[in-house]
């Protein structure tokens, strides 16, 4: 999108001529971390007429949170806001139709909800647990003929010579953790917050197998003649040399498996669905069988990319993601059914920022006292 195009859409958007279609085209180019840089200085001045003197804080970056009603509401038109960080500060542009209601901030306490970090724990073989972050480095661990290593926020297993024993470790992250590591095999394993993996420390058999817990995304390497699997509570997932990513919390409705390249076969209960690139395979527990839909493959790949991103997500849901990044305990105090919300935000910002976002949409506000917080529909 052009800067010329970018300016019309903001003029359309301040004077609430902007269609839905323009608005997700608008939303989508400021989610952008290539584009963001440069429609900065646009956004503001559309918005508030003057770019802040105050320099661009090299950690900040663009958030964009718009509602997205459901239709039978649409005519109350889109209540949005481009929110800039600038030098730690938050700067808001709303813009409603004539009906207009007060903005209620957040009641933050004085310690903010940090975000999540490069964090988790490795339990070796014999019960030992490491502690994993980015500052640790080096030499961890030898596991049979395997060499345990962490660089940088990066565990990674490299076996040296043939062995006949099998040993396994498992890698945790905790609320507010994240971690990356690289199998025996060469494959590529990124944990999401509260979430696991446990692998042996070389493969061995005739089958590359790991189990995993919470959301955990794969970039598998190709060996035909050992192919890979994952099992996740009791669904088989075989991999046949591909990149996709396994969404199953605990609190969550439905196990999903999202393809982003490649091929998997799922099977659960003697039911097998084979699913293609750019579909999500959903199976909860009301399910027989497995839902086969076209996969928001920009959603379900936010948390990997360092972003929350939501589509017409219901608050209950976009509230459990952040609880799990930022360890919140998180209750309700009325119905929040309704409240859909459409938005990109940075998983780098503390919580009250994020929860200050949502506020704008006047749709929802929060009470916070220390790491509980209590959602309530506006």
């Amino acid at each position: 999108m052009t800067t010329s195009e970018i300016k019309l859409l903001l003029e359309k958007y301040k004077n609430n001529e902007i269609s839905e279609e323009e608005c997700l085209r608008l939303l989508r180019e400021v989610g952008d971390d290539e584009h963001a840089e440069a429609i900065k200085a646009d956004i503001l001045a559309a918005l508030h007429s003057e770019v802040p003197d105050a320099g661009w804080n090299e950690e900040g970056m663009l958030m964009s949170i718009f509602q997205a009603d459901k239709p039978r509401s649409r005519k109350r038109g889109y209540i949005a806001l481009a929110a800039m960080l600038a030098g730690g500060m938050i700067i808001v542009g709303i813009y409603t139709l004539p009906e207009k209601k007060p903005v209620v901030t957040a009641k933050v306490e004085h310690h903010a909800l940090t975000p999540g970090a490069t964090k988790a724990m490795l339990t070796l073989a014999d019960g030992t647990v490491v502690p994993l972050d980015s500052a640790s480095t080096g030499t961890l661990a030898q596991q049979g003929n395997t060499q345990v290593m962490n660089a940088n926020g990066h565990l990674s297993y490299k076996a040296q010579g043939n062995t006949s024993a099998v040993m396994y470790n498992k890698v945790m992250t905790p609320h507010g953790g994240q971690y990356q590591l690289t199998l025996a095999d060469g494959s590529r394993v990124w944990l999401n917050a509260a979430s696991s993996i446990r692998f042996p420390t070389a493969f061995t058999g005739k089958e590359r197998l790991v189990e995993v817990t919470g959301e955990v995304y794969f970039e598998i390497a190709k060996q035909a003649s050992q192919p890979f699997s994952v099992r996740v509570n009791d669904i088989d997932v075989k991999v046949l040399g591909t990149s996709f990513n396994i969404m199953a919390y605990n609190d969550e409705q439905a196990v999903k498996t999202t393809l982003v390249e490649g091929a998997v076969q799922l099977t659960h209960n003697g039911q097998s669905s084979v699913l293609k690139p750019g579909l999500q395979a959903s199976l909860s527990a009301q399910d027989k069988q497995f839902v086969i839909t076209p996969a928001d493959l920009e959603q379900t790949l936010a948390w990997k990319e360092g972003k929350f991103r939501f589509r017409n997500t219901n608050i209950k849901a976009i509230m459990r993601q952040l609880s799990r990044w930022y360890d919140m305990d998180v209750s309700y105090q009325g119905d929040v059914s309704d409240i859909d919300l459409t938005g990109v935000i940075s998983r780098r910002e503390d919580a009250d920022k994020l929860l200050k976002a949502l506020e704008t949409t006047q749709r929802v506000h929060f009470e916070v006292k220390g790491n509980k917080i209590t959602v309530i529909p506006h």
